[in-house]
């Protein structure tokens, strides 16, 4: 008797795609159902691929895979698009913001971790981005709930180091990632600052939808720097690691282009060339 291979069907967004030999691709989607999956789209590099535009970045679609037991990969039997949002990613400021929400989406979720709420993230920020949000708000907003919804979101009503009640301004260190107050953050090299404009900003966030922020708080362009280098801390701190994404966008920021990405492609994982917008 034949064995049966399991369907699965869930609203998945693609986030990155990799070359498999010369015709296939492999494909990181973060699932509604499943959270983050590998699967493999037999032909999808071909010119007449059946898969179309599916698979470009945040892509919403309605998928359905194949899975094996005992194997990691899955295998796409169909992807329908649901909804896409390329149109708001066609500049090289967006096509930056969707690499860099997909290397966090990356590094922050393990395979078959399912979370609906970060899930509806997604579409809130990128709906939100569709809307004309401010790229720099939309960044800060999706670093701030992708760390809450990942638990790792430090305490903001007291010090890590000495449990006083934290004043409207507060630092951030990074080993670990806390918020302390003014007499312990001497205690820790490389704290950063973040002022009472900043801690508004981060508070307005975890209450409001993207546009609501941007239409408050994130008015201040000081306080979105500001957040922007004290999240980059807390995200550099939680991973061990400084993300490739933020890396580039430092080099765009400076004005220094000697590396050409194209994040549009199908078959890439680098932002393309363009003003920074994380910071």
């Amino acid at each position: 008797m034949r064995h049966q291979v399991p369907l699965r069907q869930t609203p998945a967004y693609a986030l990155r795609c990799y070359p498999l030999g010369e015709a296939d691709l492999i494909i990181v989607f973060y699932t509604y159902n499943f959270g983050c999956v590998r699967s493999v789209a037999r032909g999808a590099r071909r010119v007449r691929s059946r898969f179309g535009s599916a698979f470009q970045p945040f892509t919403q679609s309605e998928l359905v895979f194949f899975e094996k037991e005992g194997q990691d990969l899955t295998r796409v039997a169909s992807c329908e698009v649901a909804r896409s949002f390329y149109e708001s990613l066609l500049t090289p400021e967006s096509a930056a913001l969707a690499a860099y929400f997909a290397e966090l989406m990356t590094e922050f979720t393990v395979e078959r971790d399912p979370n609906p709420a970060l899930f509806r993230l997604i579409s809130a920020v990128f709906e939100a981005v569709e809307g004309g949000i401010p790229l720099p708000v939309a960044a800060r907003y999706f670093e701030i709930w992708m760390l809450q919804l990942s638990g790792f979101l430090p305490l903001l009503t007291s010090c890590a180091n000495c449990g006083t009640q934290l004043e409207a301004a507060r630092w951030a260190v990074g080993h670990p990632p806390e918020f302390v107050c003014r007499e312990c953050h001497r205690q820790f090299a490389g704290s950063r600052l973040l002022s009472p404009a900043g801690t508004a900003l981060l508070k307005e966030i975890l209450k409001k939808k993207p546009q609501e922020v941007a239409e408050g708080a994130g008015h201040d362009a000081q306080a979105v720097h500001r957040l922007a280098t004290v999240n980059r801390l807390l995200i550099r701190g939680h991973i061990g690691k400084e993300l490739r994404t933020v890396r580039y966008l430092d080099r765009l920021r400076r004005g220094t282009r000697k590396l050409r990405f194209h994040a549009a492609s199908p078959t890439s994982d680098h932002p393309p060339s363009g003003r920074s917008i994380a910071h």
